[in-house]
């Protein structure tokens, strides 16, 4: 089981800007979160689905410098549960950790529902049928097997393949891009009236594209390894921010002209099983839409043997400190928590075959990625708003009004013009009922956490922080680092 760095006595500061903007970057899992979301948010935004991307993007440029902020003065590798904490108190805390921890866990049935559709897709298109939740139990099974026997070379290695999928995608998008498209290269694409659905779709999208952007923020976890992390931290929140919001921008952008701007083959593209692959044998030629696959199935792959790694290891802490049973703090002779890794492996192979056989793999894949990023921009609102009392009560002195008043508003009021975007006009059945659930998972432990501070308050840290932990632990799983702390 691996640990922080520092803990094993490494060397601290050990890696620079461009290391950590590389593994920040990765952990977004950049190629996936492309195919992924474009299969979602062209329904919503249609032609428009680049300018929704951008949207993100500025979005999350502002979230990025509240960050920031916090990662000059608190460069440590707790992230937002030590921001929060720092800010409101151990309670707020507690519920940030809730919240992150279950938008990771409901990360894991949408990874395999979209995973298994997609190769269960292209599978089809050759004339061979095999039932989606087959490759969704086989990645799963395959991620939990190596969490079992101990994954360190798989995850070095799946960190070399996302940076390579990166450039098959761009090298992809530019080749579409250079031909210009189905019908010429336009600037239709950033028109708010080429959305599917008006204004209300477009920011229903933009939910989606801030869902694609997820651990851009992941950089804060590495303050204990980053040299001079005041400065690098910031920086490589920024460029991550950046270098994939360009990324995903591209992409969509050629996409969407790769199909065409009208109603007609706009639909086209919202429907389409394998869009990329069609584009791929479209504009270029077989070995093009074979690296594509390639990318797409590594990407996920990668992606889901950090996430099961990342899970299985709060689980185990939890069950270490008495927070779970006891039996989820063993270790096997590879030092890995392997009942942990086995319950992780588990439980989101039964929910996403459950789930995604009654509703449809791909659509109950929908349902997870608006649910968890909701609970993403719940925590970058207490991020945002947080950073004006935390200057303002520890560091008046440093205090700027344009920093740190200024950034931080423009920050919520974009997560409230996106949030109100989706409640108002209502969006859809079930998307209305996942704004619900997320109020009320937030209530409920909110409640939790009172009556833990009366009754039992060291729990209630210990619990905060190892649920705020989850994106540190995904940091760690993907970097590969260390071995058991016994």
């Amino acid at each position: 089981m691996s640990v922080r760095q520092d803990e094993q006595g490494l060397e601290r500061h050990a890696i620079g800007l461009p290391a950590v903007t590389a593994q920040s970057a990765a952990l977004i899992a950049p190629a996936a979160g492309s195919v992924a979301g474009l299969a979602f948010i062209v329904s919503y935004s249609g032609a428009a689905t680049p300018l929704a991307f951008l949207i993100g993007l500025l979005v999350c440029v502002c979230i990025a410098l509240v960050i920031g902020e916090y990662a000059r003065r608190l460069p440590s590798a707790g992230s937002f549960y030590t921001y929060l904490t720092r800010t409101f108190g151990p309670k707020t805390g507690f519920v940030t950790g809730v919240a992150l921890f279950g938008a990771y866990l409901l990360l894991f049935p949408f990874q395999l529902d979209f995973f298994g559709n997609f190769v269960s897709s292209l599978l089809a298109t050759s004339g061979v049928h095999i039932a989606w939740w087959v490759f969704s139990a086989a990645l799963i099974i395959l991620s939990t097997t190596l969490g079992v026997l101990g994954i360190k070379p798989s995850l070095r290695t799946g960190l070399i393949g996302l940076g390579f999928e990166m450039l098959i995608l761009t090298i992809f998008s530019l080749v579409i891009i250079f031909k210009g498209g189905a019908a010429g290269n336009t600037v239709q694409a950033f028109n708010p009236g080429a959305s599917l659905k008006g204004s209300g779709g477009l920011l229903t999208a933009v939910v989606y594209t801030i869902f694609a952007f997820v651990g851009f923020e992941s950089a804060t976890t590495l303050g204990d390894e980053a040299r001079e992390p005041r400065r690098t931290i910031p920086r490589a929140v920024m460029l991550t921010t950046l270098v994939v919001g360009i990324f995903y921008v591209i992409v969509s952008y050629a996409v969407t002209i790769g199909y065409g701007v009208s109603t007609k083959r706009v639909s086209a593209l919202a429907t389409a099983g394998t869009p990329f692959n069609t584009l791929a044998d479209r504009f270029g030629d077989g070995a093009l839409s074979v690296f594509v696959n390639l990318a797409v199935i590594s990407s996920f792959t990668a992606l889901n043997i950090v996430t099961v790694v990342a899970v299985s290891r709060i689980f185990w802490k939890m069950g270490r400190d008495r927070l779970l049973p006891s039996a989820f703090s063993r270790l096997n002779a590879r030092q890995s928590p392997y009942i942990a890794c086995l319950f992780s492996g588990t439980l989101a192979l039964v929910a996403s075959i459950l789930f995604g056989a009654i509703y449809g793999a791909l659509t109950f894949a929908s349902w997870l990625s608006y649910f968890a990023t909701l609970f993403f921009i719940a925590a970058y609102l207490l991020i945002s708003v947080g950073l004006i009392r935390f200057m303002w009560r520890d560091y008046r002195s440093e205090f700027s009004w344009a920093r740190h008043a200024v950034l931080p508003l423009i920050s919520i009021v974009a997560m409230i013009w996106v949030l109100w975007g989706n409640i108002h006009p209502y969006p859809p059945a079930p998307l209305r009922w996942f704004i619900y659930a997320t109020v009320g998972v937030l209530v409920i432990s909110t409640l939790i956490a009172q009556w833990l501070a009366r009754t039992r308050p060291d729990a209630m840290q210990r619990a905060g922080r190892l649920l705020g932990d989850v994106e540190t632990e995904r940091e760690d799983a993907l970097a590969g680092s260390g071995e058991a702390d016994g």
